[in-house]
């Protein structure tokens, strides 16, 4: 008996030992956030990228905003008349009002349309570089997993595990800013 007890006490002293070895060599867990929206925002790239799309967008907006003048002053037009006017004056300034009314609205579906197209393509170029950056740095430094921070989401956040500054130093270093490629937004 006290042979089958040293028999149990040497095997389950070599599986502690084996048990022990093996927590010993996995590594640590490292967690890591990178807030996407402000690296996007901070990469040379990203800033050269969005203000063409803005500038694009500007006279579209300059535009919008003449034609709601346009249709204010045809409200305004149409309410001193009210009183006054004969009904074909009143139903050909309503007329242009609703055409004005439409034209603005089909500008500026349009409008919106072509820039978020723009913006999705700019993004997502942008987007797979920004993941190709972080998937290397991750790997590199033995990340276990790499999140997208979401400041609003957490309570907690250890400035270490914010890699977002790194991100877009690495980015900038990785994919130098050309000025010529930044012109084309789709």
């Amino acid at each position: 008996m006290s042979v089958t007890r040293f028999t149990a006490a040497v095997v389950g002293g070599f599986l502690l030992f084996v048990g022990a070895g093996m927590a010993q060599e996995e590594p640590p867990v490292k967690l890591a956030f990178v807030d996407v929206q402000r690296a996007i925002l901070s990469i040379d790239e990203g800033k050269a990228r969005l203000q063409v799309l803005q500038d694009w967008a500007k006279p579209l907006q300059d535009e919008l905003v003449a034609l709601n003048k346009e249709i204010t002053a045809l409200q305004t037009e149409l309410a001193a008349k009210q009183a006054v006017a004969n009904e074909t004056t009143l139903a050909e300034l309503n007329r242009k009002l609703v055409d004005k009314q439409r034209a603005f609205e089909d500008k500026q579906r349009k409008s919106k349309r072509e820039f978020e197209e723009r913006q999705e393509v700019i993004l997502k170029d942008l987007g797979n570089k920004l993941n190709e950056v972080i998937t290397r740095y991750a790997d590199t430094n033995r990340f276990t997993a790499v999140f997208i921070l979401k400041p609003n989401d957490l309570i907690y956040l250890a400035n270490s595990a914010d890699i977002t500054e790194t991100v877009v130093k690495l980015y900038n270093e990785r994919f130098p800013f050309q000025a010529a490629a930044a012109g084309t937004t789709k």
